[in-house]
This record gives C-alpha cells, structure tokens and sequence, in this order.
C-alpha cells in the first residue's frame, strides 16, 4: 500500500463530539411510525441518531486532521497561524477557516481552535507525539442555516484521546435541539476498536470510555438522559432517562444497556467490493491520493490491491466485531532499513459510496523506529 511517502485517526475527540449531534444525527425523526409513548418515541429517535453520528466519527476524524493540513488541496480554505503572542508555547497554532466536514463538495464546517503539540507538526523525521487545545465549531447548511455550535476542549495521543465540552445542535427538520455535554472534570476517552480487552467496539469502529448527557428538547416535550461508554464493554448503558412534557408531567424512563452497532443501508461484507479513490491526510503534516482495490475474501475478510501494486502485495482487513461496515487491518511499507506499519480501521458510510479510515503509523527499523504519526481518509467509490 502507498498512502504516503515514505519519511513519514487522530480522533480529535472534539470535532467527533460536533458531529454525534450535527451528521444526522440524533434529534430527527426517520420517518418511522413512532411508537405510542412520546417517552418511548423520544428515547428511540435519540438511539437512531446517536448510532448513526457513531458511525460517522472516522469522517469527523478526517476533517480534523485535514484542518490541521490547512491550506492543502483538501482543505484549501482552512487557515493554519503560528501563536507569536507573549506566552504562547511552542508548536502553539491558530487554525481558522473552512473546510467540507462531510465531504459533499462544499465547506459548511467553520473552526477557531487553539492547539499546542508537543512536537513540531510539520516535522515528519521525529513523528507525532500528541497536544493539546480547545475552541468553537460552527456549522451551517446550505449556506442559510446556522445548525451547530460548540466549545470543546481536547487532547491529542497517538493511542487515546480525550475530549470535553458542550455542543447544541438544531435539527431543522423536526424542529428538535440536541445539547451534548461531556464534563471536563472527567472527559470522554476515544479510541480506535480493535477487538481486544480493553478496546471493545461500543461506537462502531471506535471504543469510547466515559460517560456524555444527552438533552434533546422538542414540542411534545424534554428527554433527558446520561449515556455511560465502557472501552471494555461493547454495550453502552443508559441511565438517569427522563422525558417531561410541557406541561411539566414527568416520565421516568428505566435504565437499559443497548449495543449501538454501525449505521447502514445494508449489512453484507459484500458491500465492501469495489475500486476508490483515497485521498489522505496525516499529522506530522503530509497528503495524498491513491486507489484501491477491495474485494472480498471470505465472510469476515476484504483483501485489497493498490494502484500499481500486484496480487502478492495484498494487504487484508476483517471484521472488528459484529458488525460488516467496521473493518480493521494493517500494512507493512517503506524501504529496507526504514519500514513502517500501519494499522487502520475503516468504516464504511452509510450509503456504501465509500469509507473513512482511522489510523497509526509506527516505523519498525532504522533511526526512525518506534516514531510514527496518525492518518486519516476519505475513499470515494469509483468505475
């Protein structure tokens, strides 16, 4: 596989906190006949949403990153400003802008963050060793309607990230506004799922440890609830549920354990099979493209072929749980005496039109080994 030269995920929990409320997500209705109980319809709704936006946190972890390669061909109008201010530590960057957080052609995602890396991003000899920040996030649709706004608070790892704050999303559709809120004093923990005891997947391809108050306020009435992510666990619980109409009458709801799953139109490993374009992105900072192609290798595995590669340079990827649309693998690249490997998970979108990637990037020999970096992508299906 060649997704980047050779000298050379990132959740930033943040912006994937933006987009649990802002992709779809969980204030709307389906149009599904809801059930007899507004606190039942409510509570419904809301898992729908949520499953959903949980699908898509590998785009929301693309955008970021590709904010973070500010002025690039993918994200040509975020801005990238070195913090000179008195104080400032080093590695302290400004980013500001634009950018297409889902990948529609059009950029209605606008950011103000405020990061500190530990290293320099752009330095790709010593690799990528986390930071940290905050900000805003604001996204409007159709360039008419202001739909979310955030502040968030993050850290940056190269095996675990965090994040905080509170972020309200208005559903234009049903009318409804979705607050989530993640209390800084214990922030919420995100992972890439691998499978193994303590990185269950209980957020599609990701793991997430800690616990989010969801608020949704609509006409027939509030639901209040907490939701408790386990990285153990691939079952989130749900407690504290409440649903008050206007009138003030108050519905307790009984506490549960759901297992999310993935989001999708369809359900089949075979919805994999196809060729893609893939366009990249990683910090320490570098882009690219490149196409793929999948095909399937059994009822739990993809193998894949890249662009100007051959059938003995094939490279596979199976199921990370249950669920057919998160799927895991890794690569070996680079040279003799400078080889990396690469794990990475994909999810595929709800459409089948194509797939995010996470991943982490490791060197395993030579003057680089045990630095790396994190990457992302967006694949688009193609002829």
């Amino acid at each position: 596989m060649s997704p980047r030269r050779v000298p050379a995920s990132l959740l930033l929990g943040a912006l994937a906190l933006v987009t649990l409320a802002y992709l779809h997500g969980c204030g709307g209705g389906d149009g599904d006949r809801p059930p007899e109980s507004p606190a039942t319809s409510a509570m419904t709704q809301l898992t729908r949403g949520l499953t959903r936006s949980l699908t898509k946190l590998g785009m929301v972890e693309t955008g970021t990153v590709l904010v973070m390669n500010a002025g690039s061909d993918l994200s040509p109008n975020a801005t990238a400003t070195p913090d000179t201010s008195a104080g400032a530590p080093p590695n302290t960057f400004i980013y500001g802008g634009t950018y297409d957080g889902n990948n529609d052609g059009s950029d209605e995602t606008t950011v103000g963050l405020h990061v500190t890396f530990y290293e320099d991003p752009s330095d790709l000899f010593n690799g990528f060793s986390g930071g940290q920040g905050g900000g805003t996030v604001d996204i409007d649709i159709l360039s008419l309607m202001h739909v979310y706004h955030g502040d968030l608070a993050f850290s940056l790892g190269m095996s675990e990230h965090t994040v905080s704050g509170s972020g309200t999303f208005a559903d234009p559709v049903s009318r409804t506004t979705t607050t989530m809120t993640v209390s800084p004093s214990a922030p919420l923990k995100v992972r890439l799922a691998d499978g193994t005891a303590d990185r269950r997947p209980n957020a599609c391809a990701h793991s997430l440890d800690g616990a989010m108050q969801l608020r949704v306020v609509g006409s027939e009435g509030t639901l209040a609830s907490d939701w408790h992510f386990a990285r153990e666990s691939t079952s989130v619980a749900v407690t504290g549920a409440s649903f008050t109409k206007p009138s003030g009458e108050s519905t307790p709801i009984p506490d549960t354990s759901l297992e999310l799953g993935c989001a999708g139109n369809r359900n089949s490993i075979n919805d994999w099979a196809g060729h893609f374009r893939i366009r990249w992105a990683c910090l320490p900072r570098e882009t690219g493209e490149f196409t793929t192609t999948i095909t399937v290798k059994n009822p739990t595995t993809v193998s894949m072929v890249d662009e100007d590669d051959t059938a003995i340079d094939s490279y596979d990827a199976s199921l990370i749980g249950t669920s057919p649309r998160a799927i895991r693998g890794y690569f070996i690249d680079g040279p003799v005496g400078a080889r990396y490997r690469e794990d990475f998970n994909w999810t595929l979108n709800i459409d089948g039109n194509g797939f995010s990637q996470s991943s982490r990037y490791v060197y395993i020999e030579g003057s680089q080994q045990g630095l790396g970096g994190i990457c992302v992508a967006r694949a688009t299906r193609i002829p």
